[in-house]
């Protein structure tokens, strides 16, 4: 009897360890799910915060191109001014032009009369006009008319010829710089169309972290409702455990309190004559038997649930030389996107080629070397520094002049540095 007992009491303790088992390796796995998604929104969340900072650089650049266009655009609008204004000048020079040719022809035609007059009536009429005086006075006077009536009409057409000239001059030279203007403007056109192009590859590049970006934020999104389910069954499966474990507890001390009143029924029942009893209050077969060795219930603790940790873990003397070799190339060819200082070069290429002889970098284009260096006013502008007009550069050589890669027509050439309206001055050299 003692033995049936011993072993109805071994297999429910088997059967309570397989039942605790059962529920250890549930909880388990929820913790080991809950684990894994945490690392997963872990993971996400460093590509989140990857991803933002990618799409703000590439705001930031974006916004710097877009800064850029709207300068071009700008200069490209002063650019476009100078021109009608150049234009309006280059007009008005040709008619003050027609007006001086057409005094000058007046003049020469007049001159013509005079000299044939004279070369038909030889000294005869000469001779006439002195003889007819009235007196040594009169003839000296009248001698004096003749010399001053040539010298006049001399010095009158040399003085139109001068004019003419002058304005000639004027007008080949807003010819010049109307030519100049148009190759800003031409140059300033084609770095419009490569930064329109930048522009919407940018906005392409920023979109498409956006979509990243919002797809991984749902990502996240989806693993924290995961976690939070999991979170909840966890503390369910924990607030199961402990009630089966206090169930269990209590049930164990009822079965101790049963076992240890069925052993004092057998040891009274042995006293009085060896009979063996079965408690019919608890049902039990019983033997007496010492209450050694039993469990205290006080001692079974429910098992508390773990937690998971979630938080995760010397420049004026080099601007001369500068200067100096700058101008040895003065009458060599224009040419728009070239860099040769001999075969061919545009404006920018021109400066950049000059300066990368001293060993010395600034970027290609015209509107970015009006960034390099410091700025410094035109009145403290020294030789050697960068003159930045809209859609054009030229090196300062003092005294007001510059020298520049100007026009197909000019190739490098010298003009004066206010020629056009001045946008900046860059110092490379400090």
């Amino acid at each position: 009897m003692r033995k049936k007992i011993c072993c109805v009491i071994i297999s429910f303790i088997v059967m309570t360890e397989m039942v605790a088992s059962v529920w250890a390796t549930t909880i388990s796995g929820v913790k080991k799910q809950q684990q894994q998604t945490q690392s997963s929104l872990n993971s996400v969340q460093n590509q989140i915060t990857n991803i933002e900072s990618e799409k703000a650089q590439a705001d930031e650049q974006l916004d710097k191109l877009q800064s850029q266009l709207v300068d071009i655009l700008t200069s490209i609008e002063i650019c476009e001014e100078e021109i009608d204004i150049k234009k309006r000048e280059i007009d008005s020079a040709r008619d003050e032009l027609m007006v001086v040719q057409k005094q000058e022809e007046t003049q020469y035609d007049n001159m013509k009369k005079r000299v044939k007059f004279m070369y038909e009536q030889g000294d005869k009429a000469y001779m006439q006009l002195l003889l007819e005086s009235s007196g040594y006075a009169d003839m000296m006077n009248k001698a004096d008319y003749v010399e001053k009536l040539y010298a006049y009409d001399k010095q009158l057409l040399a003085d139109y010829v001068a004019s003419r000239e002058q304005v000639e001059a004027l007008k080949e030279r807003l010819e010049d710089e109307e030519a100049d203007l148009e190759a800003s403007n031409y140059e300033l056109g084609v770095e419009q169309q490569a930064l329109e192009q930048l522009v919407e590859e940018q906005k392409e590049t920023v979109e498409n972290f956006g979509e990243q970006l919002e797809k991984a934020k749902k990502k996240a999104e989806q693993y924290k409702k995961d976690l939070e389910k999991q979170t909840q069954q966890l503390q369910q499966l924990e607030e199961e455990e402990r009630i089966r474990k206090q169930q269990e507890a209590e049930r164990k001390k009822k079965e101790a309190e049963a076992a240890k009143k069925a052993a004092q029924q057998a040891a009274q029942q042995e006293a009085a004559g060896g009979e063996t009893t079965i408690d019919t209050t608890s049902g039990d077969v019983t033997t007496g038997t010492s209450s050694e060795g039993n469990t205290d219930p006080a001692d079974f603790t429910a098992g508390a649930g773990s937690t998971i940790d979630t938080t995760t873990s010397s420049g004026s003397g080099l601007g001369q030389q500068v200067v100096n070799y700058a101008c040895q190339f003065v009458g060599n060819p224009y040419k728009f996107g070239g860099t040769s200082l001999t075969d061919g070069t545009d404006c920018s290429g021109f400066t950049q080629s000059v300066y990368a002889n001293f060993g010395i970098s600034i970027p290609r284009d015209s509107y970015s070397q009006r960034s390099c260096g410091i700025g410094v006013d035109y009145a403290s502008a020294q030789p050697g520094d960068i003159i930045c007009y809209a859609g054009h550069v030229a090196l300062y050589i003092g005294g007001g002049q510059i020298v520049h890669a100007s026009t197909e027509r000019t190739g490098i050439t010298y003009s004066p540095a206010t020629y056009r309206t001045i946008l900046a001055v860059r110092r490379v050299i400090y």
